[in-house]
């Protein structure tokens, strides 16, 4: 019977087992690469989200003053203000500040809060910011603070113009005798709203026809001439 020699059977007639120093760094440089386009899909995924989110931000906030605005010139009614004993017309724009009166106040505590108001809007270059001021009664002094708010932030460019029905950077305009209270009491067709946010430029347009209050005015008119003293 024959042995046979173990020491003669040759390298590759023994089971091999494990890997080889090359496959491992194969192995290694592959799920290098795969990491690497993994985060960049990831972090491209985070940023996107990221601007999504900022997006949906500042479409709230411009939401929000849209509808403000929106309000406000719904409400404008054709009323003087005495400001510091000096009358001020309904709405009055001259070099950039524009301010109006607006109705509409409620007073479910019947505490004697007066139904009228003087809104201002303001932009402040320096903070990018746009400011609402209401003045809580159209009758008062000087001394009197208005409630301010920011109505939009990163606002890097804020125009208003007056529609009536073109366009014009100032009211009342043309040659109208300020003395006549009746000349102040008149309101524009509309108004026109330009202003730069985040880069992106947006135009808004606004009537200035209070339907409710002509109504209510027609109706006293009517009431007196069918009632002559």
């Amino acid at each position: 019977m024959q042995l046979k020699n173990k020491k003669n059977q040759t390298p590759h007639s023994r089971h091999r087992s494990g890997f080889t120093l090359v496959e491992l760094l194969v192995a290694i440089a592959i799920f290098a690469v795969l990491s690497a386009l993994g985060w960049k899909v990831f972090d491209y995924l985070i940023k996107v989200k990221e601007r999504n989110t900022e997006h949906e931000v500042n479409l709230g906030q411009l939401q929000e003053a849209y509808q403000q605005v929106l309000r406000d010139t719904v409400q404008a009614v054709p009323l003087t203000a005495n400001i510091n004993s000096d009358i001020q017309p309904a709405l009055v724009l001259q070099n950039g500040r524009f301010n109006f009166s607006k109705t509409g106040v409620t007073d479910p505590l019947q505490q004697g809060i007066s139904p009228d108001e003087r809104v201002e809007y303001q932009y402040r270059a320096d903070e990018k910011k746009l400011y609402r001021l209401k003045y809580r009664n159209l009758n008062s002094s000087g001394r009197d603070q208005p409630e301010s708010s920011v109505l939009l932030n990163g606002v890097s460019q804020f125009e208003i113009v007056v529609l009536n029905p073109n366009e014009s950077t100032a009211w009342p305009e043309g040659q109208v005798d300020l003395n006549d209270a009746t000349q102040k009491q008149i309101l524009p067709k509309g108004i026109k709203i330009k202003l730069m946010v985040k880069d992106v430029a947006y135009e808004w347009i606004f009537s200035l026809l209070n339907t409710d209050y002509l109504k209510l005015q027609n109706s006293n008119q009517n009431n007196n001439s069918n009632n002559p003293t």
